[in-house]
């Protein structure tokens, strides 16, 4: 917040620039701007303009920087030149100068009593090592202990991160006591060790060796600052080399003398290192000159150097491997891979030789295109996640990769094939479903002869897929089976009638939307009955011979799943046969949850009211022109749909009460009543909505009564299920520490959100724990792109965790569990304190008594005639602008969200908390919303937990066109609106967002990530375009019919320039490292934030936000 402060108030380039390179650790190069800043001050450069506050931060953030890179002499240095006992204090006992301290800082310092100052004062207390010091140093310790007792009280309650650095003085103060009792354990030891009872007192140091032993393995955290590991490991050298000093003249040395020196070398390296220590610094030097320019040859000569007769093998092993590293940096490439054949050659269970190894195959096969070595680096791959390699995951995402565009001699496969049983179950686990695809791929190229059947088949249940499921067929298997395969053919059973069910075309946001919508008032939701062709047949019949032509060509797609159904098939009766009761349950809670908790006919129509409402919000046409005919189409359709005769078998009283009336009002064969322009039908469906949504409030409880809609799982008992969600790790999870699933929670509540509704089941786990899951019905094809979206995001999430920059910012995507129940029910979990964005617009809207859609309306009305054409296309631009800036300035006020949210949070304590978290949750959603070009992001799709400030959004995943590349046509990058802005204020949009922002593209690009990220992408997109290959709009060209998908070779060009240009927006904005003699060359320094900066501008310019569709609410 601060640095996003002096981002506004600051004078000079250098104040910006700086700044940045603060926030991203660059602080040799932000030490090295600040310092030519002040400089160009004393020269008279900037004319007296700057204030004498900005002077004051260069020279604070020049001293912040030095302390971050330990120049404790130049600190020192300065310190004397200033006297400044506070600098004095904390750099010469790093150095340390003890006698300076003494004589010239001590007598004369006056400053403010705190727990830092209290740990200097005990170091100075023990640094003569003896045990006069002793009681002194407690005594300053017990003090040190009340201040920092005393601080950590003022905090608030919610500033749980900022409770880290008194943490960390904590372990100071601790050490300070257990260096006391070193020294003490030594002066003793030193008395009992001269006696003649030496022999008697066998645990003679014990006490000691158990503190160095302690230390060695109490270390900070690896994200930990560098100041804070110097702090704790400069004094513990003090110690170490006291302890050494203690000991090299004894000449009669006891055995737990030997002992305490040999757990002393443990701590730390000093002299005399045992053969680890020496191993740990040649690797540790190793990877540094890896890492710096123009080392390469440095760090190999130190390599070939090294005596390795004493080595144990592993790390003989693991030092071949590096050296295996340079030379293949040095372009050496046999050299390489006899080191890499060397290190595997001595111990073979050396993870990262495995993959370094593989590595080198990969680039050979690239280099020279000799399938051979393709099928070494899968093999080189396997055996390294078989022994345990770090991201196994990510490295298994990899070898999918290279299966999903095998040769066609399969060398891929073969080895796949090959190793497969030695790799975790627990790793394979995540990418199970893309596995299954894969292999049901190579098992098509063998079974052409079963087409016929497989045509049969697949008709049979992508007719009667809800009809097997909802009705719970006696046998089960056909149910289950789909269940069990539904990760592998849900987005090929002929788009789950996308085309057929919906009669659209169009694929974007809003016709996803009443695509959805549609179905859920068309076909009963997957009810009991399981009869949902109604809608089917009647949009069918309207597209005539096109749509029937697509569907015959599908039909030449089916065989590719003839496989995929039968592998679903032996996996269910391999489960069945193996786990049986786990079986009946897990069929039993799925019938039930698939079948019971649908819902009812009014609510149906409530939100396809709100679709078609919606719609004509969108549709280009002015709102004095007549009813466009697509949207008379979808009119009938719903009509007809709505009230087919099915319905009116089922649903008798809600026929009678709508039918008649609704027809009247919005059927297009209705020409005499039916409304004569698009405000008229805007307005018909305005009442038809406040109708519905009154009726749906007063008529039904807000929460029902599980022994009222499912006996069953009132009475469930469940032995063997668990809770969801429990596996995402990348780590293997103990059978003992899974939990359990104890039942289901009584009572369910009805979420209803913006015209749908939905119910909430809590799960709840043996250990009390409880998880709430909405439950989706009548999924749009694109529902499949939500979990692949989440699992990308999980991927990032542990990238995000392994560099220093975003796990210092507690960068976390917040990923809920999607569990899919048939091919058209899935499970999403919920958060009870969660609210939409537009939520808080409506209730500001109802508290006032003014109509939520009224900003839209104007907005259209103001357009009508740049819709009619009778404006130039130049003065379009300004008409919107004006019809924004009216809007802006008398209707939609910026302080909505911000007062919406002070009256939500209790205290300020957590309204802090709340946006710090809020802020970084919206910057990682607006990261990926740029990195993957997702548009669409109305206020209705962005949930936020009132509480945390966590984010999910709803159809979050990219929109592709024709040719299967990202399409983004919006003019905003992300949505960054003025009621945002205000919650944030400027200062914090510049601190926190941006910031933000930049860490994550600076880890997911870090050179030790981009590789897996990669391929993680590689495998994204190659799941989305082969589901898209299968979901095209009609007039698009159809994939080879044979091939089961687009053609190998075209999927992976698509795939390829997919992930480059993902990568290529990442590095765009990402901080880059440049060096200085680069960086002096530009005048005036740029900030390393500026491609967010610029994002973020182009996200907030009114000219920019005017261009958006008002159903997106620009204005709020």
């Amino acid at each position: 917040m601060r640095c996003g402060l002096w981002m506004k108030r600051s004078i000079t380039a250098e104040t910006r620039a700086g700044l940045s390179l603060v926030q991203h650790g660059y602080w040799q190069r932000a030490q090295s701007l600040f310092y030519q800043a002040m400089v160009k001050a004393t020269q008279g450069t900037y004319n007296n303009t700057v204030p004498k506050a900005e002077m004051c931060l260069w020279e604070e953030q020049w001293l912040h920087c030095a302390t971050q890179l330990s120049q404790w002499d130049a600190l020192s240095d300065f310190g004397k030149l200033v006297e400044n006992y506070e600098i004095l204090f904390d750099s010469l006992w790093k150095q340390p100068d003890w006698a300076y301290l003494k004589d010239q800082v001590i007598p004369k310092a006056q400053l403010e009593e705190t727990p830092k100052l209290r740990i200097i004062q005990a170091y100075f207390a023990l640094h003569e090592k003896n045990t006069n010091g002793v009681p002194e140093a407690e005594n300053i310790v017990g003090k040190g202990v009340d201040l920092a007792l005393e601080q950590w009280w003022q905090l608030p309650e919610m500033s749980i991160h900022a409770r880290i650095p008194l943490l960390q003085q904590f372990q100071q103060l601790v050490e300070v006591q257990e260096s006391a009792r070193i020294i003490v354990d030594i002066a003793n030891g030193n008395k009992l060790s001269g006696s003649s009872v030496v022999g008697v007192h066998g645990g003679l140091y014990a006490d000691l060796k158990d503190i160095l032993e302690t230390w060695r393995l109490r270390t900070p955290n690896e994200w930990d600052n560098m100041s804070v590991w110097y702090d704790l490991l400069q004094w513990r050298n003090e110690m170490y080399n006291a302890v050494i000093d203690a000991f090299k003249d004894f000449g009669n040395t006891t055995h737990s003398s030997i002992i305490l020196v040999s757990v002393t070398r443990h701590g730390m390296s000093i002299s005399l290192p045992t053969l680890l220590e020496a191993f740990v610094k040649i690797r540790e030097q190793a990877k540094a000159y890896l890492e710096m320019k123009g080392e390469l040859t440095s760090g190999l000569n130190l390599i070939n150097s090294t005596n390795l007769e004493y080595f144990p093998v592993k790390h003989k092993a693991e030092i071949f491997r590096l050296k295996g590293d340079f030379l293949l940096k040095l372009s050496d490439c046999e050299g390489a891979n006899l080191a890499y054949s060397n290190a595997i050659t001595l111990f073979k269970n050396l993870p990262k030789g495995w993959i370094s190894w593989g590595n080198y195959c990969d680039m050979a096969y690239r280099e020279t295109h000799e399938e051979v070595w393709l099928e070494y680096a899968v093999s080189c791959f396997l055996q390294g996640i078989k022994f345990g390699i770090p991201n196994s995951r990510s490295h298994l995402a990899r070898v999918l990769y290279l299966l999903s565009f095998d040769t066609p001699s399969e060398p891929v496969g073969r080895a796949f094939d090959k190793y497969m049983e030695q790799v975790p179950q627990w790793a394979l686990y995540y990418w199970l479903r893309t596995y299954l695809l894969e292999r049901r791929d190579v098992a098509n190229k063998s079974e052409y002869g079963r087409m016929a059947m497989a045509q049969q088949r697949m008709q049979q249940n992508v007719s009667g897929v809800g009809a097997a499921g909802s009705m719970g067929l006696p046998d089960g298997s056909t149910r289950v089976a789909v269940q069990g395969g539904g990760a592998i053919v849900s987005e090929n059973q002929l788009h789950q009638g996308a085309q057929s069910a919906g009669g659209l075309g169009s694929h974007d946001g809003s016709s996803s939307q009443v695509q959805e919508t549609e179905r859920q008032g068309a076909a009963e939701n997957s009810m009991p009955s399981g009869n949902d062709q109604s809608l089917h047949q009647t949009s069918s019949s309207n597209e005539g011979g096109p749509n029937v032509l697509r569907r015959n060509n599908a039909m030449g797609l089916v065989a590719s799943a003839a496989s995929a159904f039968d592998a679903a098939k032996d996996i269910m009766e391999t489960l069945r046969s193996k786990h049986t009761n786990l079986a009946s349950e897990l069929e039993i809670l799925l019938t039930e949850i698939g079948s019971r908790f649908v819902t009812l006919p009014e609510e149906r129509l409530l939100a396809v009211v709100n679709a078609l409402l919606h719609r004509c919000y969108k549709y280009p046409t002015a709102t004095t022109a007549e009813v466009p005919q697509s949207l008379k189409k979808e009119l009938s359709g719903v009509c007809r749909a709505c009230f087919s005769a099915d319905a009116v078998n089922k649903h008798v009283e809600f026929v009678r009460e709508y039918k008649q009336d609704f027809e009247r009002d919005l059927d297009p064969e209705s020409t005499a009543t039916f409304p004569a322009t698009l405000a008229d039908l805007t307005e018909r469906l305005k009442h038809w909505k406040n109708i519905l949504q009154s009726n749906v409030e007063d008529r039904f409880p807000a929460v029902l009564k599980l022994e009222d809609e499912s006996r069953v799982l009132r009475d469930f008992h469940v032995v063997d299920v668990e809770v969801p969600g429990q596996y995402f790790a990348d780590q293997e999870v103990a059978p003992d520490h899974t939990v359990k699933l104890d039942r289901v929670g009584a009572d369910i509540p009805i979420v209803r959100r913006h015209g749908s509704s939905f119910r909430r089941l809590t799960l709840i786990g043996s250990d009390g724990s409880q998880r709430h899951f909405i439950v989706q019905t009548s999924l749009t094809p694109n529902a499949r792109s939500d979990e692949r979206i989440l699992q990308l995001f999980r991927v990032m999430n542990r990238m995000f965790d392994k560099h220093k920059e975003s796990r210092r910012r507690h960068i976390c995507i917040h990923t809920p569990i999607i569990i899919p129940v048939w091919s058209q029910v899935r499970m999403v979990e919920d958060d009870l304190m969660y609210s939409t964005f537009l939520e808080v617009y409506e209730n500001h809207c109802a508290r006032n008594d003014r109509e939520a859609d009224l900003p839209i309306t104007y907005f259209k009305e103001q357009l009508n005639q740049a819709i009619c054409g009778q404006i130039s296309p130049e003065a379009v631009v300004d008409l919107r602008l004006q019809a924004y800036n009216d809007i802006t300035k008398s209707i939609v006020t910026e302080s909505i969200f911000s007062q919406y949210m002070y009256k939500t949070l209790l205290n300020g304590n957590h309204t802090w908390a709340f946006k710090k978290q809020f802020a970084v949750q919206l910057a990682l959603s607006s990261f990926m919303s740029f990195m993957l070009q997702i548009g669409g992001r109305s206020p209705n799709k962005i949930l936020f937990a009132k509480n945390t400030g966590k984010i999910f959004q709803t159809d979050f995943h990219p929109a592709y066109d024709a040719n299967g590349m990202i399409e983004f046509n919006e003019p905003v990058p992300f949505r960054l609106t003025r009621n945002l802005q205000a919650f944030f204020s400027h200062f914090g949009v510049e601190g926190l967002i941006v910031s933000a922002m930049c860490a994550a593209a600076q880890a997911v690009v870090s050179p030790k990530q981009s590789q897996h990220l990669w391929h993680h992408l590689a495998m994204f997109f190659r799941d989305e375009l082969i589901s898209w290959s299968w979901r095209r709009p009609l007039g698009m060209p159809l994939a080879p019919v044979g091939s089961g998908s687009l053609n190998n070779v075209d999927l992976k060009q698509k795939v390829t320039t997919n992930v480059e240009h993902v990568i290529g927006r990442i590095n765009g904005i990402a901080p880059q490292y440049i060096s200085e003699e680069e960086e002096n060359g530009v005048d005036p320094p740029q900030s390393v934030q500026r491609g967010v900066a610029e994002l973020v501008e182009a996200a907030l310019t009114p000219r920019n936000l005017c261009m958006m569709d008002p159903t997106w609410h620009p204005w709020f």
